[in-house]
């Protein structure tokens, strides 16, 4: 049986450093951890800010749009329904058919006179 050698592992010494130094180390990472965060928070807001705002605008062009269309709907509804009124009484015949009016004068010019 071969022998083992055990031997101590050499261990890496850190270099020490003061509670000072490691703290001002520590509050530069953080205030760089802040920064950073910081930045992306306000670009993802910016950019969520204006999808919604580009939307609102997408939405009201929309909206103009559907109600020239509603109009212009009703406008050539009107022109349908007045020209087939016309031209189904024409055709009818119910339009020879009426009676002339009459003219009533229901106060006369003796009735107007002063005594």
């Amino acid at each position: 049986m071969p022998v083992i050698d055990y031997t101590h592992q050499q261990y890496r010494s850190r270099p020490k450093e003061t509670l000072q130094a490691e703290t001002k180390k520590v509050v530069r990472l953080l205030i760089m951890t802040l920064g950073i965060m910081i930045i992306v928070l306000s670009i993802v807001f910016l950019a969520t800010t204006s999808n919604s705002a580009e939307k609102g605008y997408s939405l009201k062009q929309a909206k103009l749009r559907n109600d020239s269309l509603k109009t212009a709907n009703s406008t050539l509804n009107t022109k349908i329904t007045d020209t087939t009124a016309f031209s189904k009484l024409e055709e009818n015949g119910k339009i020879e058919k009426m009676n002339e009016t009459e003219v009533k004068d229901y106060v006369t010019k003796e009735d107007n006179l002063v005594e």
